[in-house]
């Protein structure tokens, strides 16, 4: 029964070393070096592990822990800084890259026991073959009339070309590796988002494209940034789907399965919305975080806004807590402030947007009187100086300094999270809106 169960434990312990993932370098010009390998994740590049080679150039790093996916991985030598070469890197795989040249790269590196490799570079070599022939080909049909011989056999190959090309998309498409997702990637900046700007009609094929994204494969793919940045011009103000992004943002949260890769998103895409200051876009997505309940402990910006969503339209605003004259503390309760309309305006003195927001309300501060509108400046300047020096051209009377700076209670309480940032309340304190732009502030009023 012993002996049973010592060869069962033995078993086990073999299952487990041929299960664990390894990597392994044989670069004979790099001996006695340390490689590093870096995974690409997001916009983020996390260190997976240093292996240091011997004097044969040869080394090799076992995973305490397999991968949570495949995806895009860098290999570099300490003291090399010419040297960098990316690849795949699966948890399937125990792959050993193979070099025998001073410089790493695809056409003198082999990479043995690795499907997704093998796969990644005769597509690639592929598509590249054939979009050149098909280019060639272009270019030699101009130079024929159309009754010439040999254009029809330019049309042939052309038609045999792209029956090839099509064969490998199939095959991209088709395949369950990272490498065909990496490709469809590559092929969508190319296809899809080059000229995205051009049209609507581009910009319909952007927003489709977008809509549909495996952000899970995206992550390690090292086009994270590039993908989203290029297919965020699908959602201008010219465009016929302007304030549709937080929508397609939450189907695609809806379809994200990894942790990481979700509250990563979540970051780009709310960076979207306070870059452009789509407002509308942000409440759509911070509304369906909250009752997603995915993100446990949010923090820092994330937690800001989800602080400002409940902020809400209608709710009691916070009172203030401000400094006047740098020794004097007040606190203005927001249900008192004995006008029609308060604009709150947080700002900081050496903030481009915040100046140009200034001088519009200084030209039509009586404008904004007549309206029975009163302004009260919360500066985030962390300099007192800065503060006495912006605030002397005010025309207005309520002008305060947070000394917290953004940090401040006042910028917290708001959840401030760029400047400016302004709030419309009613007489009894209530928020009537949240406005980024000037534009905005004047609208409102012109309704009034």
């Amino acid at each position: 029964m012993k002996s049973k169960f010592i060869f069962n434990l033995l078993l086990f312990f073999i299952s487990l070393q041929l299960s664990a993932q390894e990597f392994t370098l044989a670069l004979s010009q790099h001996p006695n070096k340390q490689a590093l390998l870096v995974a690409v994740h997001g916009v983020r590049k996390d260190t997976l592990g240093a292996i240091l080679l011997d004097q044969n150039g040869k080394g090799s790093f076992a995973f305490k822990n397999k991968q949570a996916q495949a995806g895009l991985v860098n290999l570099t030598i300490k003291d090399k800084a010419y040297l960098s070469y990316d690849f795949v890197l699966s948890p399937k795989e125990s792959p050993t890259l193979i070099c025998d040249m001073e410089y790493v790269y695809a056409q003198n590196t082999k990479i043995l026991n690795s499907p997704e490799n093998d796969g990644l570079n005769r597509w690639f070599d592929n598509v590249v073959q054939y979009k050149k022939r098909l280019g060639l080909n272009q270019e030699l049909s101009k130079l024929y009339k159309p009754e010439d011989l040999f254009l029809e056999k330019l049309v042939t190959e052309k038609q045999t070309v792209e029956k090839k090309l099509q064969n490998i998309m199939d095959s991209i498409n088709q395949s369950t590796l990272f490498a065909g997702k990496y490709m469809q990637f590559k092929l969508a900046q190319e296809e899809k988002l080059a000229k995205v700007w051009e049209s609507d009609e581009q910009r319909t094929i952007a927003k489709n494209y977008f809509k549909q994204i495996d952000f899970d494969a995206l992550y390690g793919s090292s086009m994270w940034f590039a993908i989203i940045n290029a297919s965020i011009e699908a959602y201008v103000k010219e465009s016929p789907y302007h304030q549709t992004f937080g929508a397609d943002v939450v189907e695609n949260l809806k379809r994200i399965k990894n942790q990481q890769v979700y509250e990563n998103f979540i970051d780009a895409a709310i960076s979207v919305t306070e870059k452009f200051s789509w407002t509308k876009d942000q409440d759509a997505i911070v509304a369906f975080i909250i009752k997603d309940n995915r993100v446990k402990n949010p923090t820092g910006k994330l937690e800001k806004i989800i602080q400002s969503y409940q902020l809400a339209i209608g709710k009691k605003s916070p009172d203030l807590t401000l400094t006047g004259n740098i020794t004097t503390t007040t606190v203005l309760k927001t249900d008192a402030l004995n006008s029609k309309y308060t604009l709150l305006l947080f700002y900081q003195s050496d903030c481009g947007h915040c100046e140009t927001a200034i001088a519009t309300l200084k030209t039509n501060y009586k404008d904004l009187v007549a309206r029975g509108i009163k302004i009260i400046s919360i500066a985030g300047d962390l300099e007192p100086a800065t503060f006495t020096k912006t605030v002397a051209s005010f025309p207005w009377a309520a002008k305060y300094l947070d000394v917290g700076g953004m940090n401040g209670v006042n910028f917290k309480n708001y959840a401030v999270i760029g400047t400016p940032t302004m709030y419309v309340l009613d007489s009894k304190g209530f928020i009537l809106s949240k406005m980024a732009t000037i534009t905005e502030v004047l609208d409102f009023v012109k309704k009034q």
